[in-house]
């Protein structure tokens, strides 16, 4: 029989026990760790996380690399699950018009990140003026959420938010 004295601490004990368990569970359950790294561009690995599947690894893949243009494949368990693609030089245009003629999204919205961006369920385009070293052209970011079974325009958001400031300056669009 446990002493009444002991009885408080033990279950003050167990319980911490089971939260910590259950939170550390919650910060492994995607089963890999990601990089603070993809493609040579620093992310948000808590932006990113919600957007990939659950696994055991996670790998990024550079498809398009040079002064104009960035893609970047990411698999997980060598599945391609998430596409971040980025363009400078191009003119200004209505990202709601492109997405109702051009892109089979579902649900787009306008958005308040960046200039003018438009997310749906799994996709998000951003054009935004690209006035680094007296450019007067415009930087696009296209993310692209490849497992079709999901729908996720806040996560897309927040990801882009914070990809946006050090992506636009390593494309040379902000000094």
């Amino acid at each position: 029989m446990i002493n009444k004295k002991l009885r408080a601490p033990l279950l003050l004990t167990s319980t911490l026990i089971l939260l910590l368990t259950t939170t550390a569970a919650c910060n492994s359950s995607s089963g890999y760790e990601i990089p603070k790294t993809l493609c040579g561009r620093e992310i948000d690995r808590s932006a990113l996380q919600p957007l990939l599947p659950s696994g055991k690894n996670v790998e990024a893949r550079p498809q398009i690399s040079d002064d104009d243009q960035s893609s970047c494949l990411v698999l997980v368990d060598k599945s391609r699950t998430f596409l971040i693609s980025e363009i400078r030089g191009q003119n200004r245009f209505d990202v709601m018009k492109f997405a109702r003629e051009n892109r089979s999204s579902q649900n787009p919205k306008k958005s308040e990140v960046g200039d003018d961006t438009v997310t749906s369920d799994r996709w998000l385009m951003s054009i935004n003026a690209c006035t680094g070293h007296g450019r007067g052209d415009y930087y696009i970011l296209d993310l692209d959420i490849l497992d079709e079974g999901q729908s996720k325009p806040k996560e897309l958001e927040r990801f882009a938010q914070s990809y946006l400031p050090d992506a636009m300056k390593a494309m040379g669009c902000t000094e």
